[in-house]
């Protein structure tokens, strides 16, 4: 079933909050490309969207490479939507800004701006990818994503232009604090816990909780020779189970699937090697959960009076990111753009944080609860009643206006135009 102008009044009434961004014929495409995002396809492009609405792909293509309109004037309005409702906001003393990067696999794509042959960690190998670092807000009941950075590698910009990982998370966190969003800690994995992070976050005076490397250097008393030195993580390992296998505590983490499970841990005050932060370092001897491949974690964090268990309840916030890009992937079509250059891609992109943002806005919000005789659970099952109502108001549409029908379906057999406008 086609979209052709559907009217629901929650969606409506949110998407008005844009009109300061756009033109008045922008905000038409706007509008449709919204709703066209809550419709399931294989493979969304814009001459697939063209085909299914009624707007011409030409219009589509303008309004994404040509005309004027700012992604970061859109995302400021929709985080600004987000923290001004109870029901969205997240909770500030409890929650963190996660930070982490996502992949869009484009294997065949060799003329996209910005792709290259990397490490892709959707597919867990390297292939010719864009990558995204990313901001995410995340408490222990809600998580919403709040701006991304594009990763362009040194091959495919110019050397002056070219901006690491680390250094587009900082400027993630720098536009967090400059919006006033007020969050508890900096979680991120062990990838981004350079000593450049480390020190540039406590700067901040904001707490980092993170996960380092098992080859990573910290100072300790080693148990025989009583000497402080510095030793690898997975030197410190053996020596715990040795000499302080007493002194290991239990800690209760969490699954999502089973009752929560007991992890044993060891904590001491330490600093990393070349890091001049002070750190209190965990072990953690377990899985974090059936899926984890890794039996030791080592975490850190900055706030040294914090406990052990607060640390890792912390840290394991960040799998909020996670959630979230999958939602943003399998839901919104965050990785299925085939536009090639970068401002077309953000715009993609930023379209699908808005997607997403409206699902859960209106979930949040009990906005189908008059509607439906169920709650949606989930982003995605909220997305599939929508789809579902936009369908029914399509439909509705048509059959009050047959001569649309006909002009849109090409229909020639003048028996089957009598039929309908019977």
């Amino acid at each position: 079933m086609p979209i052709i102008n559907p009217r629901l009044r929650f969606i409506d009434k949110f998407l008005s909050r844009f009109q300061s961004v756009f033109s008045k014929k922008q905000m038409v495409v706007f509008r449709k490309f919204i709703y066209v995002m809550f419709t399931d396809y294989k493979r969304m492009s814009l001459s697939t969207i063209a085909n299914n609405t009624d707007v011409n792909y030409q219009r589509l293509q303008y309004f994404f490479s040509e005309s004027k309109w700012s992604t970061k004037e859109l995302n400021d309005i929709r985080i600004k939507i987000i923290q001004g409702q109870r029901t969205t906001k997240a909770n500030v003393k409890k929650t963190v800004l996660a930070l982490d990067d996502t992949s869009c696999p484009k294997p065949y794509a060799e003329n996209t701006e910005g792709a290259q042959v990397q490490y892709c960690s959707t597919l867990g190998r390297e292939e010719n990818c864009n990558v995204a670092v990313a901001s995410c807000f995340v408490s222990n009941s809600k998580h919403f994503p709040v701006d991304f950075k594009p990763y362009l590698p040194m091959k495919t910009t110019q050397p002056e232009n070219f901006k690491s990982k680390l250094e587009l998370a900082k400027e993630l966190i720098d536009e967090a604090i400059s919006r006033n969003l007020s969050f508890s800690s900096i979680v991120v994995d062990s990838w981004y816990t350079s000593t450049d992070l480390i020190e540039f976050v406590a700067s901040k005076n904001i707490p980092l909780v993170a996960e380092v490397k098992i080859n990573r250097s910290m100072f300790i008393t080693h148990p025989q020779t009583k000497q402080w030195r510095y030793l690898r993580g997975d030197q410190i390992i053996p020596l715990i189970k040795e000499f302080f296998p007493h002194k290991l505590k239990p800690v209760s983490v969490p699954q999502s699937d089973a009752p929560d499970k007991k992890v044993f841990t060891y904590s001491f005050q330490s600093k990393l090697k070349d890091c001049s932060t002070p750190v209190k370092v965990i072990f953690v001897f377990d899985k974090w959960s059936e899926h984890d491949d890794k039996n030791t974690h080592i975490l850190i964090t900055t706030d040294l009076n914090m406990s052990t268990q607060d640390a890792i309840l912390t840290y394991l916030l960040r799998w909020g990111i996670e959630e979230a890009f999958r939602e943003l992937k399998d839901a919104f079509c965050f990785d299925q753009y085939q536009v090639r250059h970068q401002e077309q891609i953000q715009r993609h992109w930023v379209m699908s944080f808005l997607a997403w943002t409206l699902a859960y806005w209106i979930k949040q919000n009990g906005c189908l609860s008059k509607i439906l005789n169920y709650k949606p659970q989930t982003i995605n099952q909220c997305k599939q009643a929508i789809a579902s109502l936009i369908i029914i108001d399509s439909a509705f549409l048509l059959s009050k206006n047959k001569d649309v029908a006909v002009s849109l379906y090409n229909i020639k057999s003048q028996r089957f135009k009598k039929k309908l406008r019977n």
